[in-house]
């Protein structure tokens, strides 16, 4: 009740062209997702991405002809995203792998768009989040074989390590 009160107060002041801070709930820095829970969602859309960094290890940030690569951690969900952006416009898919116990690795959620000259530097094309609190994880952008986007035509082009 206090802050449904203290909400409409600080419209009414809004409203009447002063500018009100409100005080910050815990709630609002918790992320809405733990864990599995997390896999196929966007950090940004769960708080998953506050506080999160690319790990200070090799590879886990690499630079291409075409654009910059790197993997993310998120402390507060425990999971992991990959994040390309771009210097040269063309048509991109950017994947996450998580490496699963006796597999090279299981692919989840690319994300694939086409990037014009005028997004760049501006767009970052991000993967979904895996939940890999002790897998190794690695992002891979493909673009298109012989310029044309069909299911079938991507070509690897580059990957971090295995982070």
């Amino acid at each position: 009740m206090k802050r449904s009160i203290a909400q409409a107060a600080a419209a009414l002041l809004t409203a009447a062209g002063l500018t009100v801070a409100l005080p910050a709930s815990a709630s609002a820095t918790a992320p809405r997702c733990r864990g599995y829970e997390c896999d196929a969602k966007y950090a940004s859309a769960t708080g998953c991405d506050v506080d999160a960094y690319v790990p200070r290890r090799e590879g886990a940030k690499i630079t291409t002809g075409r654009g910059v690569l790197q993997v993310y951690w998120g402390p507060k969900c425990s999971t992991n995203w990959g994040v390309f952006e771009p210097t040269a416009p063309g048509s991109y898919r950017v994947l996450i792998y998580r490496q699963d116990v006796g597999h090279e690795g299981y692919a989840g959620y690319p994300m694939q768009r086409r990037v014009v000259a005028d997004e760049i530097p501006i767009v970052q094309l991000r993967t979904r989040m895996f939940y890999a609190p002790v897998a190794p994880v690695k992002v891979c952008v493909d673009v298109p074989a012989g310029g044309r986007v069909s299911a079938d035509s991507w070509t690897r082009y580059a990957c971090t390590e295995w982070i």
